[in-house]
């Protein structure tokens, strides 16, 4: 895992036993359904950084005040069949993430892709270390479908696949959704673990808050196309009539600044991010103000 670019003055990943929080990327794009790029978004993410500061004046808090790191990026080649568990290729790729994963330093992680498939290691670790986690899924789409062309682990489904590993106690809170099957729909309202929230900052930040009191440990999904394409047209299924990404950014800020005594956000992921679509480069500017945000949320519980 090597990088020539970290993000936003972020460490190296042999600083790790003083830091407090790192990124990872996962430049894999072969999950998505319509337009690729996706696999340049770690990189476009990390060049665009050096544009914004390490302060955030919203908080008040600044990227300075404490350690952190850059990974840089994970094998993303699928294994051939035989060389790792896996029926199909996306299934032999979560698994292959999964193993390099784990051999990371433990610390509290932002990853940034890559396509939505990506997340399914990430999200599926903190689900077994976390019986009660609360999922926040930040996205256009449902993401619940059983299988995308014979394929059950895709971008289209990786909402699917986690809701099978998740527990009685588990919760997903899904927010900006606006595209899907209908049986998708119907999925989402037959399970009382799956709550879609409406499309402003008031029903989110409520519950966040209301997750933050009860002192429950939270991981944010967040797929870009969740956000306006007016705002982040640099992504590969892009849904109009989508979040404001002032909104976004109010509501992942409540993760660094609203009270709790537990353990807050546990770990993030950033997916979908398609530098190569939006020639502007405000895509990307925007997407590492919210990677920095979700860094400052991770720091403070890992305090």
């Amino acid at each position: 895992m090597n990088t020539t670019t970290r993000f936003l003055g972020a460490g190296p990943a042999t600083d790790a036993g003083q830091a407090r929080a790192a990124l990872v990327g996962v430049p894999y794009d072969g999950a998505v359904t319509y337009r690729s790029g996706a696999s340049e978004g770690p990189d476009g993410l990390r060049l665009a950084s050096d544009s914004i500061e390490t302060y955030c004046p919203k908080l008040d808090r600044s990227l300075d005040e404490f350690g952190y790191v850059d990974f840089g990026d994970l094998v993303v080649d699928v294994p051939e069949p035989g060389a790792i568990a896996g029926a199909t290729p996306g299934e032999r790729l979560v698994r292959s993430l999964r193993k390099q994963l784990d051999a990371l330093p433990v610390l509290p992680l932002v990853a940034i892709g890559g396509d939505h498939l990506v997340a399914y290691p990430f999200v599926e670790r903190a689900l077994e270390q976390h019986p009660n986690l609360q999922i926040i899924h930040v996205d256009a789409h449902m993401d619940l479908r059983a299988a995308w062309d014979g394929e059950p682990y895709n971008h289209a489904t990786v909402l699917g696949r986690l809701r099978d590993r998740m527990g009685p106690d588990h919760r997903l809170h899904q927010w900006g959704i606006r595209s899907g099957e209908r049986t998708e729909y119907q999925l989402a309202a037959d399970d009382p673990r799956i709550e879609l929230l409406g499309a402003s900052l008031e029903p989110m930040a409520a519950r966040v808050r209301e997750l933050l009191a009860a002192d429950l440990p939270i991981y944010v999904t967040l797929d870009v196309d969740g956000i306006d394409p007016a705002d982040i047209p640099g992504t590969g299924t892009p849904e109009p009539d989508g979040l404001r990404f002032g909104v976004v950014e109010a509501a992942l800020g409540l993760l660094a600044s609203a009270p709790t005594k537990g353990p807050g956000l546990i770990g993030a992921d950033v997916v979908e991010l398609a530098p190569a679509i939006d020639p502007t480069g405000r895509s990307q500017v925007a997407v590492a103000r919210l990677v920095r945000t979700l860094l400052l949320g991770l720091v403070r519980a890992s305090a």
